[in-house]
């Protein structure tokens, strides 16, 4: 995968959010929990979603996969590294629903999410994440 950076900064931070992405793409929590804070906060700014665990996020994603097994971050456009704690995605998330979920997708229907994310990453684990879009 071809990533566009902002500048030519580096951080730290990058590799733990590139294996958290990776970790939701496959469907493995377990991998998530590992570079997750149990402390997480979680936001997504437009869906009125707010986690103040990286237990409740993987409740979360649990429910989803019931509804959105193949949820996956694609297209993805761009990757800021802002400091040395806080990186930015620029991606698509995308999922098909194998069940009709109220307000989202009717049972067949793909779904597609334009967002851009921040990550904020402290000792090796992201302790926020917000998503806009």
């Amino acid at each position: 995968m071809t990533t566009q950076t902002s500048n030519a900064r580096t951080s730290a931070a990058v590799p733990v959010v590139e294996k958290f992405i990776e970790a939701y793409n496959s469907g493995d929590v377990a991998a998530i929990l590992e570079v997750t804070a149990p402390d997480l906060t979680l936001e997504h700014h437009n869906r009125g979603v707010k986690l103040d665990s990286a237990q409740a996020f993987a409740d979360l994603l649990a429910s989803f996969a019931g509804a959105f097994p193949d949820k996956h971050f694609e297209n993805r456009r761009a990757l800021h590294v802002v400091d040395d704690n806080t990186v930015l995605v620029e991606q698509t998330w995308v999922a098909t629903a194998i069940a009709d979920v109220p307000g989202w997708a009717q049972t067949g229907e793909t779904v597609r999410l334009e967002l851009c994310t921040r990550f904020t990453v402290q000792d090796g684990l992201v302790t926020e994440y917000h998503d806009y879009g």
